[in-house]
């Protein structure tokens, strides 16, 4: 096998490319490997065929010797034929097939491939210049199995990640590679057929030496391999472990069989999804689009993918989410029963809580190993509600759809499958939801003794890292554009290091040029604004955070932010506010107004003179947000804020549904006077607008 980097962009050695998708897989799996028995890979596949089948098979078999029990394969490498060591093990595999799935042989529906020398092409983020090299393949025909338009490198045939059942990879040295390297590249391996396979529910990989083999089990609980298995002295487990591996049933090979493609000429055409409706009888939805709209690339954890179908009724366009939670939470079609009827929080169709478990992927019982998280998959079908936020095509568009999703005007609650109820106690736990939107606070919980309960400025920060993404990762007409430095590593493994960064960002009191040139000066300035506002609440709740309770009554470190929530979310839309008018300005007025404050400096010395004295008689202010100008919006994003659609985002970056134990977000009035409307985006209401 080999992992390497293509020559479209950086080049990297094979060394360094491999060390840098090793690391990828390590953090996926970290903390989720069991070693299992040879008890796994012989209780498999036992219905493929009996005993007596494959016993017959081994007595006409030219690749095996009944009386020494031997595969005819070379014992050392010195014994091969112009040292071509692939051959005698393609051959042996190719009689397994024809034999057993003589039509799908024939047909040329499963076929082994020799791919040693090929460069199989990786997708996904972080991925997507590298290249790797299984010694085998099996090649797929079929509805779940298709090429992306460069799965190999040039030269190499039409074959891919996206169009094979398993890999098998061969180790003839005298000294082999390590078993923590050997895990790691058939873990690669795995998370790239997880990606480019999103119907797939289990990935099965083999390795092999002269003498033994080793199965590997990926699923959503992570990984469970074998010991090594002398396949000489074994010959029906191994016969049986490639039968499933290329068995034409796709659900023997890991994949979701309910999900299914019409193939033409190697690309995806047309799709159905078929579920049970909320009558208990089966409904076959259209896919509206070939592809998920949302899906996390990774192997183990939720792997929420999100669909887009059509009824075959009404026409109705809806959602369809599938993913994997732990065997001790709550499922999410729980929450969402309850929830039927309430405006702001997302409709539940129709459920399947209970579609499989990896424990019984794994074929375990209610002993399992130690260190083994079950996880149960759930797919709930919804309302739909748009796009995400991520498609705004203009400026002005943008800000005003954050705008009102922060006064709670504008979005949709989603995202259920990690909530807890109020009464069940408050955790700060920086693995639930997604690192990226996480405020400092929640990044550095799991360090803390009694960390503070989250509250409505882990929202905002929330919003402001949703900001951030967009400023950063984006032009002002919605262009995506690689992250920068240090917002790259926001969702490093490490919470200590991503808060440490997201810090930095705070003291910026301007932004880097490759941003600033990309966005008008009202955004830039807003931006920076709504870091400014928040870096001195951040900082007192990080300090407060580092002594025990019974400390900060001895210092006298209280935290009376609960009180001033309305006085908050006021002062954040405020600022929202002012950039709206600006944008709706000529052009020739906007200004890049780094050290402004729009009126931030007396609503911090305010907020400092009141943090120490006590509340009472002194009544939250009345919300007033700011009018708006009501002068044309700018030429630029005229034509482009009237198609923007309202939508939803994406289902494992919502930070709003995660505030379960802060208190309840005021509801702020909406924009008193907005942009004329042909040239913003439409007003909706609260139950049918864009969330982010």
């Amino acid at each position: 096998m080999r992992t390497r980097s293509s020559t479209k962009k950086t080049v990297r050695t094979l060394d360094q490319g491999f060390e840098e998708q090793r690391r990828l897989v390590s953090a996926d799996l970290r903390g989720s490997v069991t070693t299992g028995d040879e008890h796994f890979p012989c209780s498999l596949y036992h219905h493929l065929a009996s005993e007596s089948v494959i016993d017959d098979f081994l007595r006409k078999s030219r690749f095996y010797s009944l009386a020494p029990r031997r595969w005819r394969l070379p014992r050392t490498r010195a014994k091969l034929l112009d040292d071509d060591f692939y051959t005698p093990f393609s051959n042996m595999f190719s009689s397994i097939l024809k034999y057993f799935w003589k039509e799908a042989f024939v047909q040329g529906t499963r076929k082994v491939v020799d791919t040693h020398a090929a460069s199989l092409t990786h997708m996904g983020t972080n991925s997507a210049e590298y290249t790797s090299s299984p010694s085998f393949v099996i090649k797929a025909v079929g509805p779940s199995f298709w090429l992306q338009s460069s799965g190999t490198r040039p030269g190499n045939g039409e074959i891919g990640f996206s169009n094979i059942t398993s890999c098998i990879d061969i180790e003839m040295k005298e000294k082999g590679m390590s078993e923590s390297e050997q895990l790691a590249r058939v873990a690669i391996y795995a998370r790239q057929i997880f990606t480019q396979q999103p119907n797939r529910r289990f990935v099965r990989l083999l390795t092999l030496s002269s003498e033994h083999f080793r199965l590997f089990h990926f699923d959503r609980s992570g990984l469970q391999h074998s010991s090594p298995i002398n396949f000489h002295d074994n010959p029906h487990t191994f016969v049986r472990i490639i039968l499933g591996l290329t068995s034409p049933n796709e659900q023997d090979i890991g994949l979701d069989s309910s999900i299914q493609w019409v193939i033409k000429n190697g690309k995806k055409v047309s799709g159905t999804l078929s579920t049970r409706g909320a009558d208990g009888q089966e409904v076959v939805y259209p896919l509206t689009n070939v592809e998920p709209f949302f899906f996390r690339g990774m192997i183990r954890g939720r792997a929420t993918i999100c669909w887009r179908v059509r009824d075959p009724v009404t026409g109705e366009e809806l959602v369809v989410k599938d993913s994997w939670r732990d065997d001790d939470r709550v499922s999410e079609h729980v929450y969402l029963q309850e929830a039927l009827g309430i405006p702001g929080v997302v409709q539940m169709v129709s459920c399947e809580p209970d579609r499989a478990q990896t424990k019984k992927l794994r074929g375990l019982d209610a002993v399992t190993p130690a260190g083994f998280e079950n996880r149960i998959e759930t797919r709930v079908v919804m309302k739909s509600y748009g796009l995400s936020v991520k498609f705004f095509k203009s400026a002005l568009q943008v800000v005003c759809a954050l705008r009102d999703a922060i006064a709670g005007d504008r979005g949709i609650l989603i995202d259920f499958d990690m909530a807890t109820r109020r009464d069940g106690g408050t955790t700060i736990d920086w693995r639930v939801g997604t690192p990226f939107y996480h405020s400092i606070a929640v990044l550095r919980g799991n360090r803390y003794r009694d960390p503070l309960p989250r509250d409505h400025l882990d929202d905002l920060e929330a919003f402001y890292y949703v900001l951030a993404q967009i400023i950063f990762g984006h032009d002002s007409s919605g262009t995506s554009h690689p992250l920068i430095h240090p917002l790259t590593k926001w969702e490093a493994e490490d919470s200590l290091l991503a808060s440490t960064l997201k810090e930095a960002v705070f003291t910026w009191a301007f932004l880097p040029p490759v941003v600033s040139e990309r966005w008008p000066a009202p955004c830039c300035n807003l931006i920076i604004a709504f870091g400014t506002f928040l870096r001195p609440l951040v900082e007192r709740k990080n300090t407060i955070n580092e002594y025990p309770s019974e400390e900060r009554k001895h210092l006298d470190l209280g935290w009376d932010m609960l009180t001033k929530v309305e006085e908050h979310y006021t002062h954040v839309l405020e600022l929202f506010d002012k950039a709206i008018e600006m944008l709706g300005r000529p052009e020739s007025e906007w200004k890049i107004e780094y050290g402004f404050d729009f009126g931030l400096s007396s609503y911090l010395e305010s907020s400092s003179a009141s943090s120490s004295s006590s509340h009472e008689g002194n009544p939250v202010p009345a919300l007033s947000p700011s009018p708006h100008s009501q002068k044309s919006v700018h030429p630029e994003d005229r034509s482009r804020a009237s198609s923007k659609r309202r939508s939803d985002g994406d289902p494992d970056g919502e930070p709003a549904a995660k505030r379960i134990n802060s208190p309840r977000t005021p509801r702020i009035a909406p924009r008193p006077i907005a942009p004329p409307p042909i040239h913003t985006p439409r007003r909706v209401s609260r139950a049918s607008s864009e969330s982010l």
